[in-house]
């Protein structure tokens, strides 16, 4: 059996969601195969290290055509991805023209065919029983720990001259943050009790000392505080990192379906009966304007 694994990147390296994803295809399949819309080839051949056995290299994920030919090609049967935008599109297409059933929020898949699924923002977990050898599986971050290999990677290159998108690139800016939300291990987050953007600096040098991402509540950056990507929540970015710092957040449910499946939760508020504290894993009580500045000094030692 054959599985498919979209291959994404974090500063020109395959992010955590890629390996777990090849981990787990290399558990339940006999071939494993990547398509890569990151063209360069010396690189990606170096992926046998993650269980590659080949990678397709393609000018982008919404090239469908050439998708399809790799999957009727290779007998595609799994397909094991991340839940970002793009692979979202991609698997819908896929879905609707190979029969492929799709499952989101995969937080178990210890039997293939029994997955385990987050349901309800969080609140609760259904077991699917899936009654056919094809399936996308959409997974969360953190599933498993990634595993390595000694494979060599054959890497096919699919890649044209011609622009064969159907939309124009308008303006293509580059992301200066250091650390990707979406693959941040440690985020830092903050609300409206930090009281202004003035007050940020504190959170910026937390972060970098814990070499983490920044994020922040929704109505943070409905105020223009912080900018609307580091917006985490059920309308913002859902993440799952092994920390995650609630800083001046109260915990409403919006917010909390987009964190709950991180690893540990900490929370620091003033209010001993912020609803995050029922959902943290450690809590502080007291004021971000003392706590913060203790841990910066702590983590100076």
């Amino acid at each position: 059996m054959a599985s498919l694994v979209f291959i994404e990147f974090d500063k020109n390296i395959i992010n955590g969601y890629t390996k777990q994803s090849a981990t787990l295809a290399s558990s339940n399949s006999n071939l494993v195969i990547g398509v890569s819309d990151y063209k360069n080839e010396v690189y990606l051949k170096t992926l046998g290290e993650y269980g590659f056995d080949k990678v397709y290299m393609v000018n982008d994920f919404s090239n469908e055509d050439k998708i399809f030919n790799i999957i009727r090609d290779e007998n595609i049967q799994t397909i094991f991805s991340s839940n970002s935008n793009n692979i979202k599109e991609i698997s819908s297409k896929i879905s609707i023209n190979f029969n492929f059933p799709i499952l989101n929020n995969v937080i178990n898949l210890e039997s293939i065919n029994k997955p385990k699924t987050s349901i309800f923002s969080g609140k609760a977990e259904a077991e699917i029983q899936i009654d056919t050898d094809k399936c996308i599986f959409i997974l969360n971050k953190n599933l498993i720990e990634s595993k390595k290999f000694n494979k060599s990677t054959k890497v096919v290159n699919l890649v044209t001259s011609v622009n064969e998108n159907n939309y124009l690139v308008l303006e293509k800016v580059d992301n200066k943050e250091d650390i990707s939300l979406l693959n941040a291990e440690i985020v830092v987050s903050a609300g409206r009790g930090l009281k202004g953007p003035e007050n940020w600096e504190m959170i910026e040098n937390l972060a970098k000392k814990l070499n983490a991402a920044t994020a922040c509540s929704k109505p943070v950056s409905d105020a223009g505080w912080r900018p609307h990507h580091e917006h985490v929540g059920q309308t913002g970015i859902k993440i799952s990192p092994q920390i995650y710092f609630a800083i001046g957040i109260s915990g409403a449910i919006q917010h909390l379906a987009g964190v709950n499946s991180s690893k540990n939760i900490i929370v620091i508020n003033s209010d001993p009966e912020a609803p995050f504290f029922k959902s943290a894993d450690y809590g502080i009580v007291g004021d971000a304007f003392e706590v913060v500045p203790e841990l910066l000094k702590a983590l100076d030692y």
